[in-house]
């Protein structure tokens, strides 16, 4: 449990680390891209089904922008990049979670949780966290469209 740091700004990783130069990236690159196109295509879908939810309209570059800077600066910081998800997203709605306030809290009480109870986490088994993850999986799952998927497997 300790916080991580930034391969630049730890000794232990000078000698272990690739030089950075352009073979380097030019290995890196192709996953790079792949891994942000991939990340930023299921933030815009997540984004269009919480506006169908929630009758809205969300704009699609501040979405690109704001993740892009912030992986930028999650990685820079020695954090790992990532995007919307689903999950957290239908989770906020069903629970009366409408605004982007609902949003940032979660992202607050999280960090708190990171910061001040990480030792209390620590404690938590692997496999009680595993249990919660079925749990919110369970109760995110709109159990009614197994039907529809299952008919239009059936032949006509």
């Amino acid at each position: 449990g300790a916080f991580p740091l930034p391969v630049w700004a730890s000794s232990e990783y000078r000698d272990v680390m690739p030089p950075l130069n352009g073979e380097t990236i030019a290995a890196i690159l192709p996953v790079a891209f792949t891994a942000a196109a991939i990340g930023l295509l299921e933030s815009l879908l997540t984004l269009e089904i919480i506006d169908e939810m929630t009758n809205t309209k969300g704009n699609n570059n501040r979405e690109a922008i704001g993740q892009g800077l912030g992986n930028l600066f999650s990685g820079i910081l020695g954090g790992m990049g990532g995007c919307t998800t689903i999950g957290q997203s239908m989770m906020n709605l069903h629970s009366g979670g409408f605004t982007r306030l609902s949003s940032t809290v979660a992202a607050i009480f999280m960090l708190c949780i990171i910061l001040v109870a990480y030792p209390l986490i620590n404690l938590i088994p692997v496999a009680g966290l595993a249990g919660v993850m079925f749990v919110v999986t369970y109760f995110t799952i709109e159990w009614e469209s197994f039907k529809v998927v299952f008919g239009s497997c059936l032949p006509q």
